[in-house]
């Protein structure tokens, strides 16, 4: 065999050990992927699915008046409301509500919470700041959630909810109409919360949400 012939036998077997390299590293790349893969989808076909931490097992109307000491919660404004607004505006106001106790001797049973929240078109737009009588709408109570109870409570409406300013306090004053704890007539009751602005945000600049700390005084007989 002369040096040509040589030269192209060691390329041949070259290539031929080349060729099967990639093939190996290719063949060992797929088995790897498909262990991969099969080992995701066989956790996922085992992975139990989510359920609450507790399943509720019955449900009562709450029936009498309650009384809660402190709020905490956020008011928002769609859009902010700025000096000079004068465009439509939504408010919207969430709230929990704690140390709650009966304002009645019907009473039962007790929530340990009552959530809030309701929206209104405002009376005077974006402007900034809002005065006096705001808007009203329909305040929805849940209780004692989150999370799930055992036993739930029926959840309230409260139509019409009429939201005045008073100083840095508003001022929510209706009856809940369906649902637990239902306001014997003409009894209505009255929520006291004071919205705070958030820093940053002023009415030159825009207000898009405030923060409530505390509530004045009780909750009362809501």
């Amino acid at each position: 065999m002369n040096t040509h012939e040589s030269v192209a036998a060691l390329r041949r077997s070259f290539t031929r050990r080349r060729s099967t390299q990639l093939f190996l590293g290719v063949a060992c790349a797929a088995a790897i992927a498909s262990t991969a893969m099969g080992g995701s989808l066989a956790a996922a076909a085992t992975r139990s699915p989510r359920v609450p931490a507790m399943t509720p097992t019955s449900a009562v109307v709450g029936t009498g008046l309650i009384n809660c000491a402190v709020a905490t919660g956020e008011v928002g404004y769609s859009p902010a409301s700025i000096s000079g607004g004068t465009s439509a505006e939504t408010v919207s106001i969430w709230f929990k509500a704690t140390k709650c106790s009966p304002a009645s001797s019907t009473t039962t049973p007790v929530p340990k919470s009552v959530i809030g929240s309701m929206s209104f078109s405002a009376i005077q737009g974006s402007t900034c700041p809002q005065l006096g009588a705001l808007g009203s709408g329909t305040l929805n109570l849940a209780y004692n959630y989150p999370p799930v109870a055992g036993t739930v409570i029926d959840p309230s409406v409260a139509t019409p909810v009429t939201v005045t300013e008073s100083g840095p306090y508003w001022d929510l004053a209706g009856a809940v109409t369906q649902g637990s704890y239902p306001d014997p007539s003409p009894t209505t009751f009255t929520i006291d919360l004071k919205p705070n602005v958030i820093g940053g945000q002023s009415c030159s600049i825009g207000i898009t949400s405030e923060y409530i700390a505390r509530a004045q005084g009780l909750l009362t007989n809501i």
